[in-house]
């Protein structure tokens, strides 16, 4: 499609990580590295068109098919009205309907959370457990040498950490001290830790945001704080 400048960008959280083998069986056709798919709503009243970077970065345009032209009141939050509402849960039905079929999901799994769980395991010989039977979105890596937790892990609405979306996220818990945590906590990268002690824990998001090499320092410096303290002069 030509009109390049009026797509929008799904902010993060919005739709889970869609998986690329998933989305020509979806209907998605692949342009060069880019996948695209359409659909009309309301009785062919629009059309909306998804690409999918190779990155994964997921972008809609909606048209209006007798003005020809894009319509984007329906993401214009204080834009109310029954048509408004109507083009809006149609769209957002659509998504829906893509997250479901072609996201990620399960646990915790994928590139950059088996990295991380890997170097655990070399460094430290630590596996990601699930101790609550009934709950498999609620995880924790804890040490061998104290059983103390050093890494919790958990799939929450993305408002539990201040950010938008609609669709769970996964995030890390990681334990601190306090004057890191204060430090730490932006409200971009590092969140004020979910359901723990926020004085001592942390969260982050599991989505590449934070290069692996620094969260492996942040998991280093958890880990340290999961073991005995030294005894001075020692």
């Amino acid at each position: 499609m030509k009109r390049t400048e009026e797509w929008h960008e799904l902010a993060f959280g919005e739709l889970p990580k869609l998986m690329a083998d998933k989305l020509e069986p979806f209907g998605f056709a692949l342009d060069g590295d880019v996948y695209f798919y359409a659909e009309d709503l309301l009785s062919g009243s629009f059309k909306l068109h998804v690409k999918v970077s190779k990155d994964g970065v997921v972008s809609t345009l909606l048209l209006d098919t007798e003005a020809e032209e894009p319509y984007v009141l329906h993401l214009v939050e204080n834009a109310q009205g029954a048509f408004v509402g109507a083009v809006r849960a149609a769209y957002q039905a659509v998504l829906d309907r893509i997250g479901e079929a072609c996201g990620e999901h399960g646990n915790f799994h994928g590139a950059y959370v088996e990295e991380l769980l890997s170097y655990v395991q070399k460094t430290y010989g630590d596996e990601i457990e699930y101790p609550w039977k009934d709950d498999m979105d609620a995880a924790v890596i804890r040490s061998h040498l104290t059983r103390k937790w050093y890494a919790v892990f958990m799939k929450v609405h993305p408002s539990k950490i201040g950010l938008g979306g609609s669709h769970p996220i996964r995030i890390m818990n990681l334990h601190g001290t306090a004057e890191q945590v204060t430090a730490l906590v932006d409200g971009a990268r590092y969140f004020p830790g979910w359901h723990m002690n926020r004085k001592y824990w942390y969260t982050v998001c599991l989505d590449g945001s934070i290069p692996m090499s620094e969260l492996q320092q942040r998991i280093d410096e958890s880990f340290e704080l999961s073991q005995p303290k030294k005894r001075s002069g020692s």
